[in-house]
Formats: structure tokens, C-alpha cells, sequence
């Protein structure tokens, strides 16, 4: 979620780059997790490890791991989950599932709306208003639905991509691909114009 990878939101800020090692999936162990049919996980002590690329450089590594606790907002119970992503201030990430609709709250913004990052029963091209923070309008559209999805040699399964775009001062754009049972597995876009890539190294579900 979408650790929406949640997580969905790693395009946020430039950090200083290194290394031009290219980024791929080292493991997936889903271990038969309760959580198979979702697209967020959400059992204590699941964990995922993800690299962020910013204009074909490599740039930094950071993980989110499933806590056992909940915290309310918008009269909603959202999971939270340990980050110690720079992009979002190494703060705490909040998620909820409601049916096929996935919601991320959207920490490193002062205002910190809910977004309706993914609706899994959404129709391909079909689109949704994610919301609103500030002079910036988030809109997703569902690009595509793909039953196997292979990325550096793992097999995911009922895989959705959706098209993500964020009008206003700073606008941002891209692909986000989140697998059943698994979560947000890659995102593929630009922030002002520079090319950044978010991908799953490793995840180790409860």
C-alpha cells in the first residue's frame, strides 16, 4: 500500500546520490502469510526492504516493518509501521485497508491528509481523486492488471498497476506495481523531471 510501500510515497524528496550498483530483488518470503488475498500486509513483524534510484543512481536504501500497534485518524483505525526512510523524516507510516480501497496518510506533508492510494476494484483507465494537500491534487488512475508479473526473476501474482499523478508547485508522476499478498513490489516515475525508481529488495511477511 500500499507498504504502500505507504510507502507509496518515496518519490517525495532527492537525497544526495552514490554508487551506480543497479537495484534488484534479493528475496521474497511470503511464507504463507494469512495476508495472501491483500495488497498490503499488515501482521505484526512483517518486513520490507526497499532502494530508491534517482536519475539512474543509486541513492538509498530504507525499510518498513509492521508494528504491532494501530493509531486513529480521520475516525478510521489505520496500521502503523517503523520507517527509516529520510524522504519522510524517518517517522512513522499509517495505512488501512477498507474493502478493495487502501488509504496511506501522507506524513511528510504538514497538513498529513489520508490518500486513496489504491481501489483494487477499480476497472483498467478507470480513475479516482486520491485527495487534495494544499495547491497539490492527487489522481490515480488503474493502468493495468496484470495475473503474473515477473521482476528480476521473482513471480508475483495479480498484480496492479496504477498510474499516479500529483498537479501543483512541485508536480510528480509515475507507475506504482503492488502484488497480491505481497505489497507495493516497484514504482517508476519523475519528479521534476528526473527519473526515480522505488524497488522492493527484500520482504519477509508473518
Amino acid at each position: 500500500m500500499l507498504a504502500m510501500k505507504y510507502l507509496l510515497i518515496g518519490f517525495l524528496s532527492l537525497l544526495s546520490l552514490a554508487s551506480c550498483k543497479k537495484a534488484t530483488i534479493q528475496s521474497v518470503n511470503t511464507n504463507n502469510s494469512k495476508d495472501s488475498l491483500t495488497y498490503q500486509p499488515k501482521v505484526p513483524g512483517s518486513k520490507w526492504v526497499y532502494k530508491r534510484i534517482i536519475g539512474g543512481v543509486q541513492s538509498t536504501t530504507y525499510t518498513f516493518i509492521r508494528l504491532s500497534t494501530d493509531t486513529v485518524a480521520y475516525n478510521s483505525t489505520f496500521q502503523t509501521f517503523s520507517s527509516d526512510d529520510n524522504a519522510t523524516n524517518n517517522a512513522n507510516q499509517y495505512t488501512r485497508q477498507e474493502g478493495d480501497k487502501y488509504y496511506n496518510i501522507l506524513t511528510a506533508s504538514t497538513n498529513k491528509p489520508q490518500l486513496l492510494v489504491l481501489d483494487a476494484a477499480r476497472n483498467v483507465n478507470e480513475s479516482w481523486l486520491g485527495g487534495v494537500n494544499g495547491n497539490d491534487t492527487y489522481t490515480y488512475t488503474m493502468k493495468e492488471k496484470i495475473p503474473v508479473y515477473t521482476l528480476d526473476g521473482f513471480t508475483f501474482k495479480n498484480v496492479l498497476v496504477v498510474h499516479f499523478e500529483r498537479t501543483g508547485p512541485n508536480p510528480l508522476s509515475g507507475d506504482t506495481y503492488y502484488a497480491q499478498g505481497v505489497g507495493q513490489v516497484q514504482s517508476v516515475g519523475k519528479v521534476n523531471g528526473i527519473s526515480a525508481i522505488v524497488k522492493l529488495q527484500t520482504v519477509d511477511l508473518k
